[in-house]
């Protein structure tokens, strides 16, 4: 259901987004079967926060989603160092997008820190894009020092 509710956010339908979200909480809530496949015992908490992060982000909503990829990187299980990474460079994009440069680049330093641990095209494409947003805040020192970083991570 929260697969759906990304495709319903990629086409800017807020309604059906939010009723695919609810259909997917609720879901959770339930918690799991014996009938459920194996790959399903992945499926956390942490993966609830990140699809619903990567929704509202989608949608525009920045606060919403800072919220819960915030809360995905929070709550993933430090072993999954991939999964932290692509929370913690979704989470820097939305700190910039909602206005939050100083923090956005503390969180895309974290997530350059982790890439050194995982190779991930695109969370590497994430960044790049946070590297661009944060662009016009470049005076700032911890943005300055994140896209200095940033940069040489391509070479």
């Amino acid at each position: 259901a929260l697969r759906e509710a990304g495709g319903w956010a990629g086409i800017g339908d807020r309604r059906a987004c939010e009723r695919s979200m609810a259909r997917a909480q609720a879901l959770f809530a339930r918690g799991g079967s014996d009938a459920d496949p194996e790959w399903m015992s992945f499926y956390g908490e942490a993966e609830l926060e990140g699809l619903e992060a990567q929704c509202w982000s989608a949608l525009g909503e920045w606060p919403r989603a800072v919220r819960h990829a915030r809360r995905a990187a929070a709550l993933q299980d430090p072993h999954f160092t991939r999964n932290t990474a692509l929370y913690t460079a979704q989470l820097a994009d939305d700190l910039a997008r909602a206005g939050h440069p100083d923090e956005s680049a503390s969180a895309g330093s974290q997530a350059l820190d982790l890439l050194r641990e995982v190779r991930s095209s695109r969370i590497e494409g994430m960044l790049a894009t946070t590297a661009r947003v944060l662009l016009p805040h470049r005076r700032a020192a911890g943005v300055a020092a994140f896209l200095e970083r940033h940069a040489a991570s391509r070479r």
